[in-house]
């Protein structure tokens, strides 16, 4: 069965203005399912890398035509949330920080495959987080039932490449996590790219038409690329104690 979903990634869009419209045609869980939750030294590595106020004002400012200035800012959330590594995400608008054009929850999990995956969480008022990216205060009154679990379909997969000491990400395989966008709604499925390292977040988000592949809507100049302009690690929690540590 075919999925369309809330995007798990930072949605980049190329130009200043607000996001076209889209529109999500799946059902999301009622609150956060039981999943394999990572623990131990690569699950910890993802989240204090990912865990950052991310920016691209250098490319913005050099080709301001392909790439908007966008800030994407990952905050690290106490583990007692979902009990596991998880991070409130919003994308936005350097200008307009107050006003996110994405907001989400992210959960480090395992995918039995040997890879970590980020499993995405839509909130149910969303307004009324914005900003907390920045302003940690106002994640206080979040719990796990004000959340949604997006479908599996959407999840990102992260895998660890010890050669290069970073991450390449990616959309899950099978083009089923569905999105539709704009005024004519066309059906696309999500291709997200992702290399993270500890000093660079690159990301590229596509929606393509699944019959042809072809792009739909995404910027065709190439990723948004990233460089930290606060790192919030020091905020990762620690694992409890009795929580037995996964395979690294």
């Amino acid at each position: 069965m075919r999925t369309c979903a809330f995007l798990p990634a930072p949605v980049l869009l190329p130009t200043p203005t607000r996001p076209a419209s889209t529109r999500w045609r799946c059902t999301a869980t009622a609150s956060p399912a039981a999943g394999t939750i990572a623990t131990g030294a690569n699950a910890r590595r993802l989240a204090r890398w990912l865990a950052a106020d991310w920016d691209n004002k250098p490319q913005s400012y050099e080709n301001p035509v392909f790439w908007a200035h966008i800030r994407v800012c990952f905050r690290p959330l106490p583990w007692s949330l979902l009990d596991s590594y998880t991070l409130y995400c919003e994308s936005a608008y350097d200008f307009n920080l107050g006003a996110p054009y994405k907001s989400s929850v992210v959960q480090v999990v395992h995918n039995g495959a040997g890879h970590l995956e980020l499993v995405s969480y839509k909130l149910k008022d969303p307004e009324e987080f914005w900003m907390a990216a920045h302003e940690p205060e106002l994640l206080e009154p979040l719990t796990a039932d004000q959340l949604l679990q997006m479908p599996e379909a959407c999840n990102t997969v992260y895998e660890w490449s010890p050669a290069k000491n970073a991450y390449a990400a990616y959309s899950r395989p099978g083009k089923g996590c569905r999105i539709c966008r704009g005024g004519k709604e066309k059906e696309t499925y999500l291709d997200s790219k992702i290399m993270l390292t500890e000093a660079q977040y690159v990301a590229w988000d596509l929606g393509l038409d699944p019959e042809t592949d072809e792009r739909v809507w995404g910027t065709a100049a190439g990723p948004f690329v990233f460089s930290p302009l606060a790192n919030l690690d020091y905020l990762v929690p620690e694992e409890p104690a009795s929580v037995a540590s996964s395979p690294p």
